[in-house]
């Protein structure tokens, strides 16, 4: 309905009584004033809304960047256990062995930041290297020196006063060790400074158990210089703007100890901008014991950029309000058409700014979706349907078809998270899971969010978050973990692995009172084969018997390699001597089959040695001697019987 205009003067009829006039001032100023208090009121509630999103906005990216951090830090753990178990499974291994393991590593394994791995072997007996080699980790390395494995002069390191203790902690201790800052400009290995972390090889297939036997037993270090810089560029990735970064290798957050920093800092250490910024200190979780504290703080911009600027324009924009609607109490007052002009044109103005809200809002993040609690009813952005193969017509999933498309495994997990989450267990929502895709296969996804509503009793309102895929970086962690506990040419565990697997089921074992097998196999007359064949047809003869080694026992059971042509096989679950006495016999029928191997007919015997748990040993070190034990015994047995049979005939090859 339109208004006529009205008439250039009001007619006497309409117009104000003389005595009530003034109000058409006061009422105005009354408005203008309950206005302001209600602005006032507003702004205190945006300001302390405000902080609390910017606090949880840098906490979240604490908690991520220092995850980030550690996950780098485990893949360069992984990249020095893999090159120890490989050592320690080849003693003997050469300058060639040593740089097709180097290559065969993958080229995400926390290589950005590792520019060489150092391999300093022992000299028996002393506190000496005998020697020291360099190789450059990855696929396609640029050559270092002439080759990729340069032979380096243990005097080198002799220029590193820091190293001598560095290397002992790690020999005593047995485990990864690491150092403080220090100049590696004399190793030579492309990185300024940085630190150093060290692993001791020791001998044989089990870590000494004290320190006299790790200081006897040790055959080598790996060593690994990191540079600092490197390693902080994966994190600028994900660095949000308006944060500084500072690293700190002593409790104590002084200027001395800092080891990385995105920023300037005084003599104390501490940040110069810091002002009054958020600024908080995170302990690193790291198993060496290094006491590694990371600090982050938030500039002027941080706050800004996660929807913090509000609440500093509430005061002029509510004053600028409670002007214009005193004006408007004045011109209802005087003009009723000229207040139903302005209340259209806000109308329209106020519509465009939900519009505008709106976009921002499906804009935000990777995927949003707001969950009402009560009535189960689900909002999405489109991006959160492209993710979980939804197509963009559709309408939103009910919670039922949702939990269909997550995977059984994952279903109670993440139905945990959530609830965890709703009960205010947890303040914000981290949960990874997979999602069937458009075509039937699992993908990884992320999702974040929190309850923005409750009600008086406490209970979730409303719920709102992001969803982010994350398959690709799930797929190259999976990756990067097999790599580190399989033994690359038979896929079997190695060294690490199955120590890991044994020391497990030794304490199920002891725990629940129940029996246990090891056993030790090792390939009769495997070296005359490989000569006379060549490695190809030996490496194929290594994988056939480990093919037949799996197939002759159970899934529960772990088989590894832990030598040249040694394997080793743990026996779990319920069992008693004389079934782990069939598996061995049902293992040495298998491996003894004839095979047929590029063209060539082989036929190879086995070694084998079974030790039981509890009464052939209480511990990982007595048990391997048992089976060992019977292992060689069994071996010089089969010899004995393979001579005599020789001299009763003439012998006529394999």
């Amino acid at each position: 309905m339109s208004l006529a205009p009205m008439p250039a003067r009001i007619p006497e009829a309409f117009a104000w009584p003389r005595a009530l006039r003034p109000l058409r001032v006061l009422l105005p100023l009354l408005v203008l004033l309950l206005a302001l208090a209600l602005t006032a009121a507003f702004w205190r509630f945006e300001s302390q809304r405000e902080q609390t999103q910017v606090n949880q906005a840098f906490d979240r990216n604490l908690q991520e960047l220092s995850q980030r951090f550690e996950q780098q830090l485990n893949a360069q753990r992984q990249v020095l256990q893999g090159l120890q178990g490989f050592l320690a499974a080849y003693p003997q291994a050469d300058e060639a062995a040593l740089r097709l393991y180097a290559q065969t590593l993958p080229p995400h394994a926390g290589q950005a930041d590792m520019h060489d791995l150092l391999v300093a072997w022992a000299r028996p007996g002393q506190d000496e290297l005998a020697l020291l080699l360099r190789l450059h980790p990855g696929p396609g390395a640029p050559i270092r020196a002439g080759s990729e494995l340069a032979k380096v002069s243990p005097s080198l390191l002799t220029k590193l006063p820091q190293l001598p203790l560095l290397l002992a902690q790690a020999r005593d201790g047995g485990r990864l060790s690491l150092s403080g800052r220090l100049d590696l400009s004399e190793l030579q290995v492309g990185v300024a400074e940085g630190y150093l972390q060290a692993l001791p090889v020791f001998k044989g297939a089990v870590r000494p158990s004290n320190e006299a036997l790790r200081r006897e037993q040790l055959l080598a270090w790996v060593l690994a210089p990191i540079d600092p810089t490197a390693m902080f560029a994966g994190l600028y990735q994900h660095l949000p703007e308006g944060l500084s970064l500072a690293l700190y290798t002593e409790q104590h957050l002084q200027a001395r100890s800092t080891y990385f920093r995105s920023t300037a800092l005084n003599s104390d250490g501490e940040f110069i901008e810091a002002g009054e910024g958020l600024q908080t200190a995170r302990k690193l979780r790291i198993p060496e014991g290094a006491n590694w504290t990371l600090v982050m703080q938030a500039g002027p911009d941080f706050a800004p950029a996660h929807g913090a600027g509000f609440a500093s324009q509430v005061p002029w924009l509510g004053g600028v309000l409670s002007v214009m609607l005193a004006l408007l109490v004045w011109l209802m007052l005087t003009s009723r058409e000229r207040a139903q002009h302005l209340a259209e044109r806000m109308t329209v103005v106020l519509r465009e700014t939900e519009q505008r809200w709106a976009f921002a809002l499906e804009g935000a993040g990777d995927g949003v979706w707001e969950w009402q609690v009560g009535s189960g009813q689900l909002n999405c952005s489109l991006r959160w349907k492209a993710i979980m193969g939804i197509s963009a017509d559709q309408a939103e999933p009910s919670m039922s078809q949702l939990r269909e498309l997550i995977h059984p495994q994952d279903l109670e997990r993440v139905q945990g998270d959530f609830q965890h989450c709703l009960d205010g267990l947890t303040s914000s929502l981290a949960s990874e899971y997979r999602v069937k895709g458009p075509g039937g296969q699992w993908l990884w996804v992320l999702s974040r969010g929190m309850v923005v509503q409750r009600d008086a009793d406490g209970l979730a309102l409303t719920m709102v978050g992001t969803l982010s895929d994350i398959h690709q970086r799930r797929q190259t962690e999976e990756q990067m973990r097999y790599l580190a506990l399989h033994d690359p040419l038979t896929d079997l565990a190695n060294r690490a692995h199955f120590d890991e697997r044994f020391r497990f089921a030794l304490a199920n074992a002891r725990r629940y009172q129940e029996r246990l097998g090891l056993i030790l196999l090792d390939l009769d007359r495997f070296k005359p084969i490989n000569d006379q064949f060549g490695h190809a047809v030996g490496d194929q003869l290594l994988q056939t018997v480990a093919r037949r080694i799996k197939a002759a026992v159970r899934e529960t059971d772990t088989v590894g390699r832990i030598g040249g042509d040694e394997f080793v096989v743990l026996l779990t679950g319920p069992m008693s001597n004389e079934t782990a006495q069939l598996v061995v016999e049902k293992i040495f029928n298998q491996v003894s089959l004839p095979m047929e191997l590029s063209g060539a007919r082989l036929e190879v015997t086995c070694s084998l040695g079974l030790a039981m748990y509890p009464q052939d040993g209480q511990d990982e070190l007595s048990l391997a001697k048992s089976a060992d034990d019977a292992m060689y015994r069994n071996k010089r047995e089969g010899r004995k019987l393979l001579d005599e049979a020789q001299r009763s005939r003439p012998f006529t090859g394999l």
